[in-house]
């Protein structure tokens, strides 16, 4: 009798560890860089995950409705604010896809800081940001899917500040374009390790990072200055072009003799969060400034 409980037992436990293997075995496969590869995406909205850094990350990726394979796309990369998710800023710029014939890629930050590593040693956390989008355009490039001259950025306050840290730190991205944020100081300012990049802020003239910012741990430039400190870095000697785009918005454009473009796109009496079609409208320029650069 004990020896058919024993191996009723062996059973039993046999049977539990197949199912945890096989787990594992799924698991893993889903944490496979492969996902980012033409023969697994497809169009429209593909959500996917990965490992980085120990955490597992969130990607989502929106291809045009008629998604050529063997081709290799303009991305944007769209960044939310602190406390989001991927999902909001998709909602936002994948009406743009198929018209721009383009890939919009959202990512999450690491969910229980919902917060973009701006700055080293701000959080409380220094998650590697920085490397892990690196990382995603690396594999996109190596995988056909993304033209490596037509690499962009935005991001809606914590993640536009990440774009101020990704102009600085990467040299991947033909054009970032921060929106509804601060520019941090010692953080940010470019330095002759930063690789020449279009960059165009869009701030509403009331947002509460317009005018600059303190607290113990970080300083923001106001827009004046933070454009002052790029058009330094880029040696913008020419004349200011001034752009009215209706009664409420206006860009102001600054160009190097290398053609390399600094933008502000400013809203008239709006804070963080522009008025909706304020925002729509300020999204079409600045899709427009990213998409005309091009890598040199």
């Amino acid at each position: 009798m004990r020896c058919m409980m024993l191996v009723g037992l062996c059973v039993m436990v046999h049977s539990v560890l197949s199912v945890s293997v096989l787990s594992i075995s799924v698991t893993a496969q889903d944490l496979n860089w492969k996902d980012l590869s033409p023969g697994t995406l497809h169009s429209g909205l593909n959500e996917i995950q990965v490992k980085y850094g120990g955490e597992l990350r969130r990607l989502v990726v929106v291809a045009p409705k008629v998604f050529d394979k063997a081709k290799s796309y303009p991305i944007l990369f769209c960044f939310h604010g602190a406390g989001g998710n991927a999902d909001n800023q998709i909602a936002r710029w994948r009406r743009h896809v198929d018209r721009r014939d383009l890939l919009v890629v959202g990512v999450d930050a690491v969910q229980s800081l919902k917060k973009w590593n701006f700055k080293q040693d701000f959080h409380g956390v220094n998650h590697d940001d920085v490397g892990l989008i690196c990382e995603v355009i690396k594999v996109l490039i190596s995988n056909g899917l993304a033209d490596a001259k037509a690499i962009y950025a935005t991001g809606h306050s914590s993640g536009g500040l990440f774009c101020y840290r990704l102009a600085k730190e990467s040299a991947l991205f033909a054009a970032v374009c921060p929106m509804s944020c601060g520019m941090a100081k010692g953080a940010h300012d470019p330095d002759k390790s930063t690789a020449p990049v279009h960059l165009m802020q869009v701030i509403g003239d009331r947002d509460k990072s317009y005018l600059g910012t303190t607290n113990p741990k970080v300083t923001m430039y106001s827009a004046e200055q933070r454009i002052a400190v790029w058009r330094a870095f880029n040696e913008c000697k020419s004349q200011t072009v001034m752009k009215a785009h209706g009664r409420e918005i206006k860009v102001k454009t600054y160009t190097n003799s290398d053609g390399i473009e600094l933008a502000i796109c400013e809203a008239k009496d709006q804070g963080h969060h522009l008025r909706l079609d304020l925002r729509d409208a300020a999204d079409v320029i600045a899709l427009d400034f990213m998409l005309k650069h091009r890598k040199k």
